[in-house]
């Protein structure tokens, strides 16, 4: 039992990070307005992080590999990967 002990503290860790990131999100995108802010981040901290957080996981990992240049870098290599063969 101690190893889904240990799964669970790291399953709140995510989750935390995931509602970190989401705040961040909300932050960065309406710093107009604070509570504008704080009312965006707790929704989307609520429904992705509390009421769905699978979703939530999925939309921070796509999140994560549309910006930060993965996407690129594919676009970049898969010439290489999948060329056609001599016949």
């Amino acid at each position: 039992m101690l190893f889904l002990e240990e799964l669970q503290w790291v399953w709140w860790i995510i989750i935390f990070l995931m509602a970190y990131y989401y705040y961040n999100w909300a932050q960065e995108h309406l710093a107009f307005s604070p509570v504008l802010t704080l009312v965006v981040a707790a929704i989307l901290i609520y429904y992705l992080v509390i009421v769905y957080p699978w979703a939530g996981l999925l939309g921070w990992f796509v999140s994560i590999i549309m910006f930060s240049g993965l996407l690129f870098m594919g676009a970049v290599f898969a010439p290489f990967l999948f060329r056609a063969r001599p016949k």
